[in-house]
C-alpha cells in the first residue's frame, strides 16, 4: 500500500523539518510496511522555505517538492499536490501539525469499502475565544448552507481513496475548495475526531482577506442560497414597498393626511439603494468566476520541482492545465 501525504507550505522556515519528521515517525511506527510519499508544495514562500525543502529532498528519497510560482492559497496548493500524488490514498495536512499525524494511520484504517473520504474533524480548538465564535460560525452555516457533509466544527485535515482522487484530479475548476469539493460529489464518508493542538511555532498564514475570500468561494462555488436570499430581500422588500404606498393613500383619501416625506423618503431610498448593490455584488461574484473558469488560465504555475522523474514530471506538466 502507497500513502501520499500533501504538505502545503508558506514562510514555515525550519519548521518543514519537524513536519517532516512528525508525519514520518506517526506513520511508520504504526504502519510499518506502508509506502510513503510526502509532497511539500512551497506556496510561493517569501522566505528560505525552499532551501530546506531541497535540503529534505536531499536526504529522504521519499520527499518530493513542488514550488509553485506565486502564493495560490492553501486549497490551490493542496489541489497542486494531489495533481501528483501517485498514492492509493492521499492525505494533506498543514505544515504546522496542529492536526496531530498521529490520526492518520486511524483516517487509513476508516477508509474501507465504499468510504472514499475521511475527515479529521476537530472536537476541540486550542485557539482564542473570539477565533473560536467566528470559526464555529463559519462552519455552521457552512453546514447548512453548502452541504450537510461538511463537518460542523470543520476540518483542515482529511484522506481520500483512489476514485476520490481520481475524481479530483479530473476537476478543472479554479476557485476550488478541497472540502466543499469532496462535501458535494457524493463519495461516502466517515469521520475521525481529533483534539487540535496549540501551534507550537510560528504564525498563522491565514490572514482576513484569505479567510473572507475562503467564505465567498465556499458560499459561490457550492450554494445557490446566496442568489435565492437575493430574490428572497428583493419580494419582501417590493412588497413592504407596496403595502407602505397603500397605507401612505389611504391616509390621504379619508384622513387628508399629506406625508411630510423628506425623512422617511431618504430613509427608504438609502435601505434599498444599500440592499441593491449588495445585491449586485453578489451577482458580481457569481459572474466573476464565470469569467475566471471561461478563461481557463492556468490553476497554479510550478517553478521548480523536486524528486519527480521524468515520465511523472506531472508537477511541470499538470500546472498548465
Amino acid at each position: 500500500m502507497k500513502l501520499s501525504i500533501v504538505i502545503p507550505v508558506y514562510n514555515e522556515g525550519e519548521g518543514v523539518h519537524a513536519a517532516c519528521d512528525g508525519i514520518r515517525l506517526a506513520i511508520l511506527s504504526a504502519l510499518p510496511d506502508c509506502v510513503l510519499e510526502m509532497i511539500f508544495v512551497d506556496d510561493g514562500s517569501r522566505d528560505d522555505s525552499f532551501e530546506h525543502l531541497q535540503a529534505l529532498a536531499a536526504r529522504h528519497p521519499d520527499v518530493r517538492v513542488i514550488k509553485l510560482l506565486t502564493n495560490v492559497g492553501a486549497h490551490m496548493a493542496i489541489r497542486a499536490g494531489m495533481d501528483v500524488a501517485t498514492g492509493d490514498y492521499a492525505c494533506f495536512t498543514a505544515c504546522d501539525l496542529q492536526d496531530p499525524p498521529s490520526a492518520i494511520p486511524a483516517m487509513l484504517a476508516k477508509c474501507v469499502g465504499n468510504v472514499q473520504v475521511v475527515w479529521a474533524v476537530r472536537e476541540s480548538r486550542a485557539e482564542g475565544v473570539l477565533t473560536k465564535a467566528f470559526a464555529n460560525i463559519y462552519h455552521a452555516l457552512a453546514h447548512a448552507v453548502v452541504s450537510r457533509n461538511l463537518p460542523p466544527g470543520g476540518s483542515s485535515m482529511m484522506l481520500v481513496g483512489a476514485k476520490a482522487l481520481r475524481a479530483l484530479k479530473a476537476n478543472p475548476e479554479r476557485n476550488l475548495t478541497i472540502d466543499g469539493f469532496f462535501a458535494t460529489t457524493g463519495f461516502r464518508m466517515d469521520t475521525l475526531a481529533v483534539e487540535r493542538q496549540e501551534r507550537t511555532r510560528g504564525t498563522s498564514k491565514w490572514t482576513l482577506g484569505k479567510k473572507i475570500k475562503l467564505i465567498i468561494d465556499v458560499f459561490t462555488a457550492y450554494s445557490y442560497v446566496p442568489i435565492r436570499a437575493m430574490s428572497a430581500v428583493g419580494v419582501v422588500l417590493a412588497l413592504l414597498g407596496l403595502l407602505y404606498a397603500a397605507v401612505i393613500a389611504l391616509r390621504y383619501v379619508f384622513l387628508g393626511v399629506s406625508v411630510p416625506g423628506w425623512t422617511s423618503l431618504m430613509v427608504v431610498i438609502l435601505l434599498i439603494g444599500g440592499v441593491q448593490i449588495t445585491m449586485l455584488g453578489v451577482l458580481g461574484e457569481y459572474v466573476w468566476r464565470g469569467l475566471d473558469e471561461a478563461r481557463r488560465r492556468p490553476r497554479y504555475i510550478v517553478d521548480e520541482s523536486i524528486g519527480f522523474d521524468a515520465g511523472n514530471d506531472g508537477a511541470k506538466d499538470q500546472a498548465n492545465v
